[in-house]
């Protein structure tokens, strides 16, 4: 029983040095932009935005609501 309880504790032994050496080599996947590019595209977004809601409010009928019921 000796030389199996030793086998099992090698190999635990085995798989903890494996996981513990994998995860302490893990590389993050996320990469840092240079500075100056970081809200280039959210900027590019906010501009289409802006310039649709500008096509909007333009289609919007001028003066005030007509008058009759619900209004």
């Amino acid at each position: 029983m000796s030389e199996f309880r030793a086998g099992i504790l090698i190999t635990v032994l085995l798989l903890a040095v494996a996981l513990s050496s994998t995860l302490l080599t893990s590389v993050e996947a996320a990469r840092r932009l240079p500075e100056g590019q970081q809200y280039a595209g959210h900027r590019m977004l906010h501009e289409r935005a802006r310039s649709l809601i500008m096509v909007w409010v333009a289609q919007l009928t001028q003066g005030p609501s007509p008058r009759g019921p619900g209004h």
